[in-house]
């Protein structure tokens, strides 16, 4: 059963040990990386990052990075929102359902607003991450029409009307 727990120090090792396949890597930053950022963020700025363990039974998975944002703090945001800073499946798990499953919890943690309400989960891709668009796409994101200052392209799905 894939669930979300939070990343103690019992499960970091494991956590940065996930990887990616090779054609992925220009799509997704490392869980070291996007750790780092989660932690900087935690210390110095206005949105406080939500990290998860993706867990399939015992075995961590995956990583989750969201954060809450306002819209007032955002250019490509127009409502107040939870962004997916990060989320993948480490590359030995992918191919199974995991990353379906695994999105299902996301969703419904976002649901439960842990950093107060939102009208819409929002997040960017690679344009050319065919495999983030179909997970996505298959949740309802609509793709707004906006590209970032990296060059991804932001979608987002209504939750709160």
């Amino acid at each position: 059963m894939v669930e979300l727990r939070k990343i103690t120090w019992e499960n970091f090792n494991d956590c940065l040990s996930l990887d990616v396949t090779d054609d992925q890597k220009n799509f997704i930053d490392s869980n070291v990386y996007a750790l780092a950022q989660a932690y900087i963020a935690a210390t110095n700025d206005k949105f406080p990052p939500i990290a998860y363990a993706i867990y399939n039974d015992q075995t961590v998975i995956g990583l989750v990075i969201l954060v809450h944002k306002y819209a007032k703090d955002s250019k490509y945001y127009h409502e107040n929102c939870y962004e997916v800073v990060s989320f993948m499946i480490g590359k030995q798990f992918q191919g199974k359902g995991y990353g379906k499953e695994a999105f299902a919890r996301v969703i419904d943690i976002i649901k439960t607003f842990p950093e107060g309400k939102a009208k819409s989960v929002c997040l960017s891709y690679d344009p050319m991450n065919e495999t983030a668009r179909r997970l996505y796409a298959s949740y309802g994101f609509i793709e707004t029409g906006s590209v970032n200052d990296i060059g991804e392209v932001v979608a987002k799905l209504m939750i709160n009307k």
